[in-house]
């Protein structure tokens, strides 16, 4: 997936970096957009020297993409579909409501997921697989033209 994005600050080796919305995106909020907003800013290791102002082109492996869409969706997924089937297990063994069990599973799994995957978050940072990285500096002509440049 490659993006074009606008430097708006640069400091010592980090960059920050501001995208908009593209018309691909419509109301996703994969990226950390919430719906309203038109744009986002974050901050990318300045890998090509831009200063601010310069336009460069953003780039996040799509196995990257796929690896954290995985993480993000299916992880919880599962997490509610073992939370029921072992509700559903709990309730076999108590007197009580199968569906409520099943469902109170389902809740407490997926929460435990997403506060598993928040915990694992600075880690999978750390290790910049999950981060876009600067792969070229545009100039954007007056025409509207994008040129390689500097």
């Amino acid at each position: 997936m490659i993006e074009m994005g606008q430097i708006v600050s640069v400091e010592g080796s980090m960059a920050t970096v501001k995208i908009r919305r593209g018309i691909s995106c419509g109301s996703c909020t994969a990226c950390g957009m919430a719906k309203d907003q038109s744009e986002i800013s974050f901050r990318i290791a300045n890998d090509l020297n831009a200063q601010i102002g310069d336009w460069v082109e953003l780039e996040l492996e799509s196995k990257s993409l796929i690896k954290a869409s995985l993480i993000v969706y299916l992880l919880p997924l599962i997490a509610l579909i073992l939370g029921v089937v072992g509700g559903y297990a709990i309730a076999g063994q108590f007197s009580g409501n199968p569906d409520l069990y099943g469902a109170i599973g389902g809740i407490l799994f997926t929460a435990l997921s997403f506060l598993g995957i928040r915990a694992m978050d600075p880690i999978l940072r750390k290790n910049g697989d999950y981060s876009p990285k600067m792969i070229s500096i545009v100039n954007l002509h007056s025409k509207g033209e994008i040129m390689d440049g500097e």
